[in-house]
């Protein structure tokens, strides 16, 4: 796996035990395309229930920028997106043909995942008044993969 991938990963798991400990308006909510970009629609807590069970999809998290983990200070907060939701288990391709029948003899783990398939950077301004650019932080479509 690509170092970016194990850090965006790493990212989402750490941004997931975090959510876990604050409740359901840490989970943020799905995005929706009609609505303007970082606007939430209300009942979170139903969406937290639904968003694992869920299809694939890209949600959106507000985060102040100090909560990225990335050394940045800034008093900012960012609309951090990500992908979260279930996969269905048909195998479209060769490796998933072979990985369902290794998963059906007990041989093979996991299943096809919610992952991003493009990234978005993100810009924000420093306390140093300084524009601030990080590139591919946040997934902007999303789709399974085995």
């Amino acid at each position: 796996m690509a170092p970016g991938k194990v850090l965006l990963c790493s990212l989402l798991l750490l941004l997931l035990e975090q959510g876990l400990s604050r409740g359901s308006r840490a989970w943020g909510a799905p995005v929706v395309e009609e609505e303007p970009q970082g606007t939430l629609r209300p009942q979170l807590g139903a969406r937290l229930r639904r968003a694992l069970a869920g299809p694939c999809q890209l949600w959106s998290l507000p985060l102040p920028v100090a909560e990225l983990g990335l050394g940045y200070a800034s008093e900012e907060t960012v609309i951090f997106r990500y992908c979260a939701g279930s996969c269905p288990r048909g195998a479209r391709t060769q490796h998933g043909l072979t990985l369902a029948r290794l998963r059906g003899q007990g041989r093979a783990h996991g299943g096809p995942c919610c992952r991003p398939t493009r990234y978005a950077d993100v810009a924000f301004l420093d306390d140093r008044h300084r524009w601030q650019r990080v590139p591919q932080l946040s997934a902007a479509a999303c789709s399974c993969g085995s």
